[in-house]
């Protein structure tokens, strides 16, 4: 079995993402020492009784410096503040990562706060269930998954490639990019479905009655996401996902001129180039 660049690693927040994680490094290297911090009990409990993790705390504390990987997988507003929590603690030359959705506000503080003593490589699993909790995880959950990952500029390229060795140990696919421009990215891609979903939940609510197949299911299942994620999403990244509702709702706008005008039938299979260029631009990766 190959051994994961990482012999003691740390991950704060034992819910869906980082128990996953704790899941998948078990799962790829189960020599690794898996310290679980979180203010849970049950989260913990369940994560010892799972064998996720080997030893098990309430808040950043000592644990923390026989670490050389720092793991904070919390909701994104949490994580500044928690990153004060944590650098009393952190070994000198540890390195620090985190999960969330965002990356500018969280990748400003932590090369702030952390450069003299640390590396900071912000990053983002794109893979993710619409349940929370440690119950919901799974070892294979980033399996195919791109995992972006934000270095500061001029950070050590080979403690980054230890992080880039790390997930694709687990089974998912680096890929490096700026803190905006991933910002940008996820505002469309991934933010905008989600109030897209979230929409359309509450539209229906306020209809006498509908009907559905299968379809309805699919495009609703995001709205049970909870709320605890997307603030700090949100409020991290309202002007990228403010652009992204403007160009999504002008093209609603132009589908209700045409309901009455004619054309929507360019939208739908007579011509599918826009449609294919749209997954294409969807499903392509730039890995590094």
């Amino acid at each position: 079995m190959s051994r994961l660049p990482f012999e003691r690693v740390a991950i704060v927040g034992v819910g869906l993402i980082g128990g996953s994680l704790a899941r998948a490094l078990k799962r790829a290297d189960s020599r690794v020492h898996i310290l679980g911090i979180d203010s849970d009990p049950e989260a913990l409990r369940l994560a010892l009784r799972a064998g996720a993790i080997d030893a098990a705390g309430s808040q950043p504390g000592r644990g923390l410096e026989d670490c050389d990987l720092v793991v904070l997988a919390t909701p994104v507003k949490s994580i500044p503040r928690l990153l004060e929590g944590v650098r009393p603690w952190l070994a000198p030359g540890a390195l620090v990562t985190d999960v969330g959705s965002t990356k500018r506000l969280i990748c400003t503080c932590a090369w702030e706060l952390l450069a003299e003593t640390n590396i900071f490589v912000g990053g983002h699993p794109m893979a993710g269930r619409e349940v929370a909790g440690f119950s919901g995880s799974a070892s294979d959950l980033f399996q195919g998954a791109v995992w972006v990952l934000c270095p500061p500029d001029g950070g050590r390229p080979g403690q980054v490639e230890r992080v880039k060795q790390t997930i694709r140990m687990i089974g998912a696919r680096p890929r490096i990019m700026s803190a905006p421009e991933h910002d940008r990215a996820v505002a469309m891609g991934s933010h905008l479905p989600q109030l897209i979903s979230t929409a359309l939940a509450r539209a229906i609510e306020q209809a006498p009655e509908s009907l559905s197949g299968s379809g309805l299911t699919d495009v609703l299942r995001l709205a049970g996401s909870p709320w605890s994620v997307w603030q700090g999403i949100l409020e991290t990244n309202a002007d990228n996902i403010d652009s992204a509702l403007v160009t999504f709702i002008g093209r609603l706008e132009g589908y209700r001129r045409k309901l009455h005008e004619g054309g929507l039938e360019q939208e739908f299979g007579q011509d599918p180039a826009p449609i294919h260029a749209a997954r294409h631009s969807v499903s392509k990766e730039v890995i590094e």
